[in-house]
């Protein structure tokens, strides 16, 4: 059996860590997901999204 070959019948490998955790999907998602608005004439940036960024803000202003 060549290298390819027991790879590809190895199966799927076990994740070490929480999807949750996963930064780089998690942006790669959000990525798609604003493409998807930008193609349907929408705003890449939902409101949620503004309220929690001005929240974010205000705590960082606050604590200078």
């Amino acid at each position: 059996m060549s290298d390819i070959d027991s790879r590809l019948n190895a199966g799927p490998r076990p994740v070490r860590s929480d999807r949750r955790r996963r930064n780089r999907l998690r942006d790669l998602c959000d990525e798609v997901l604003a493409s998807f608005r930008v193609a349907n004439d929408r705003d890449p940036i939902s409101e949620q999204d503004r309220a929690i960024a001005s929240e974010m803000l205000k705590g960082l202003a606050a604590g200078r």
